[in-house]
């Protein structure tokens, strides 16, 4: 191919290689282009057939007048040859017409994480280019199309292959595809499951079906649920780190990992009654659905770890069938009238270098303009954050606010469904989209659907007296603010740094990065945090229509399960995003009502950041002793994160943290209203 001189500008190295790589994967050999790999045989054949023809008609020319009658006459039989292909075309028809009436058992194949909102992780081309890898699952895709099936008539059965060991969902998504699970089997459809290796997800989806099949080698794990959490306080020692914290409750454990060695014996036998509800909702949805007792589910779980016919005889699955040989075993019980499907994939087209370059330089979409009138659902998942740039994975206030406030501008969007994942962050950022929230909440119908947790700043969003559902296994409340200020001074001197701080007075250096926060210091913070907490309390007093006094105990950045925060009047009932859909619709009268999501997925391609450029390309430059500070901080933030994701932890509400660290900003100290995230429950 040749190539103009066109005086392009000058590409960085980074992506000329990124360039090469997908012309090596798009452009793809060139045989493959000229001539299809199965177009061959076909033209053949045509080419045959249409030779044959021009020699017989050629022959029939030169026969004499008295041979030709016979050849005539012999022309008006039926040639066997004839009478064979249409023999095979009957038989072809009647296949297809029998295909056609047969009905469907469509198998639907789950595997890896899904997530209320995807997002994107690091960039790779690989996976750019050809697809898959290890990305996140959109779970309300997956419930649409449980939807959809209800509707397919010919699909009479449906098989949840559940022999992928990778399938993760949180409490929240188990309760709700549990009831789309239950809606589909009570619309007519049977339903099997086949599992392999299953854990207490699998079991959750699998004792929806009617019948449960496992294979013969494999296992089930189904441990009580569990929590775990980080702390740092020893390892802060080690390197010369120390946290200066003001808090206001006792149980807000979001400041102990960097406080104490292990935690406090009140907070944890709060978490353990935490623990035994979401672990009864769990094992209630398992024994209802295997028409066992709660008890047995519980005796099971102390046991744990169970055979296949240990599995069988405690009545967890139905029967067991050879590894490996699902369709075989499903399709053998069904006869001939049935059909094994899967779901229509979209068909994969090629994409040329210019037009993934063009995707890839352009800037984010916004939404394009509704044209029917529909219910947004505003999905807000991650740490809440300040700021004034969207950042994946995280809600900042003003990319939020803004969205919010086009979500009531315009006239197409006649209600609201505010989906919350969040454990929250900034009190300063929660209450600015708290109040954009109110704004909307006074000119559309707005209901609040919390998923897997919906803590301090993600509870503090809601209380603008709307209505709100949970499910049973979300995590919220943690009602609760505290201030925390980590000082690098042993750090710095152990590396050879020291920090000269030149002030008028020593309120001045309350700030200084080697300082840690006096007897004085931390009275007065205490008065601040105690003002913001007061805030906190005021609002959700309001909001839930109860007394400050009537709040207290259910605060000090206590934590609850769903099923705990409705009895105690924290939220309003139990339910998943369909039923505050239905409930905005139902205020609205609308019967069938469209559906959108807020914001769009992220591509999860920035390719200016990628290559290292920025917005503000002289906001975040720092000098001396503070350049190694901050990659001090980094690299520690680093190496942390980087062994928190590998042991299973989300990680956000610590990067939060840690990043904040670096930020060296003048005015208050920064109020978080934060929960642990680090806390996994499984």
């Amino acid at each position: 191919m040749r190539i103009c001189n066109c005086n392009l500008p000058r590409m960085p190295r980074t992506l000329v290689g990124l360039i090469v790589l997908v012309n090596v994967f798009t452009l793809g050999p060139a045989w493959a282009q000229d001539k299809p790999a199965d177009a061959g045989g076909v033209a053949s054949a045509e080419t045959t057939a249409s030779g044959n023809e021009a020699d017989t008609t050629k022959g029939a020319q030169d026969i004499a007048p008295a041979e030709k009658k016979a050849v005539e006459e012999k022309s008006t039989e039926v040639k066997p040859e004839a009478a064979s292909a249409k023999s095979t075309r009957s038989e072809s028809k009647s296949r297809t017409e029998k295909n056609e009436n047969k009905k469907h058992v469509r198998v639907l194949t789950l595997s890896g994480n899904y997530q209320d909102l995807p997002t994107p992780g690091g960039l790779n081309p690989t996976e750019l280019i050809l697809g898959g890898g290890g990305k996140s699952k959109s779970f309300y895709r997956l419930c649409d199309y449980l939807g959809e099936l209800e509707a397919e008539e010919k699909v009479t059965h449906v098989v949840f292959d559940l022999s992928d060991a990778s399938i993760a969902m949180n409490p929240a998504q188990l309760d709700e595809i549990d009831r789309r699970i239950s809606r589909l089997r009570s619309g007519g459809k049977k339903l099997i499951a086949w599992l392999e290796n299953a854990d207490n997800t699998h079991l959750s989806i699998a004792a929806g079906c009617n019948e449960v099949i496992m294979a013969d080698f494999g296992g089930i794990d189904m441990p009580s649920s569990t929590m775990e959490s980080m702390f740092y306080r020893d390892a802060m020692d080690l390197v010369g780190l120390h946290a200066s914290v003001v808090r206001a409750g006792d149980f807000k454990g979001a400041v102990e990992p960097y406080t104490n060695s292990v935690m406090s014996a009140h907070l944890k036998q709060h978490y353990v009654e935490m623990l035994e509800s979401i672990n009864a909702a769990q094992v209630a949805r398992i024994a209802r659905g295997r028409g066992l007792t709660v008890g047995t589910i519980r005796d099971l779980q102390k046991k744990r770890m169970l055979l296949p016919a240990e599995a069988l005889s405690a009545k967890l699955v139905d029967r067991l069938a050879p590894f490996g040989a699902m369709k075989q075993t499903i399709m053998a019980d069904l006869g001939d009238e049935y059909e094994w499907s899967k779901p229509k994939a979209k068909p994969k087209r090629e994409v040329s270098i210019f037009e993934l370059m063009s995707k890839a330089m352009s800037p984010p979409k916004d939404p394009s303009k509704l044209k029917d009138e529909s219910i947004a659902v505003l999905h807000l998942s991650g740490a809440i954050q300040d700021g004034k740039d969207p950042s994946p994975g995280a809600i900042v206030s003003g990319p939020t606010v803004k969205l919010i406030e086009e979500l009531n501008a315009d006239d197409k969007v006649k209600g609201v469904v505010v989906r919350i994942n969040s454990p929250g962050g900034s009190a300063t950022a929660s209450e600015a989209i708290r109040q954009s929230l109110d704004a909307l909440s006074k000119k559309k119908p707005v209901v609040f659907s919390m998923g897997e947790v919906a803590a301090s700043g993600g509870y503090w969003i809601t209380c603008i007296g709307q209505p709100i559902l949970a499910e049973h296994g979300t995590i919220t409340g943690s009602i609760g603010v505290f201030s925390l200020k980590v000082t690098l001074g042993s750090l710095l001197r152990r590396v050879g740094v020291r920090v000269e701080t030149v002030h008028l007075d020593s309120s001045a250096a309350m700030d200084s990065i080697d300082h840690a926060w006096t007897d004085e210091e931390i009275a007065r913070m205490q008065n601040f945090i105690d003002h913001t907490y007061g805030q906190f309390l005021k609002l959700v007093s309001e909001s839930r229509r109860m007394s400050v006094d009537e709040i207290k105990p259910l605060a000090g950045g206590r934590v609850w399960s769903g099923e705990q925060a409705k009895q105690r009047g924290l939220i309003d009932n139990i339910g998943g995003l369909d039923d505050a859909i239905a409930m905005v619709a139902k205020k609205l009268s609308i019967e069938k009502p469209k559906v959108i999501s807020r914001p769009d997925a992220p591509t999860g391609l920035d390719l200016f950041k990628f290559l290292g450029g920025s917005d503000d390309e002289m906001g975040d430059i720092q000098i001396g002793a503070v350049d190694s500070v901050d990659s001090v901080l980094q690299n520690l933030e680093s190496r942390l994160m980087g062994l928190m994701t590998r042991q299973g932890f989300k990680a956000d509400a610590t990067k939060l943290l840690f990043r904040s660290l670096s930020k060296h900003e003048s005015g208050l100290p920064k109020a978080w209203a934060l929960m642990s995230e680090e806390i996994k429950i499984r």
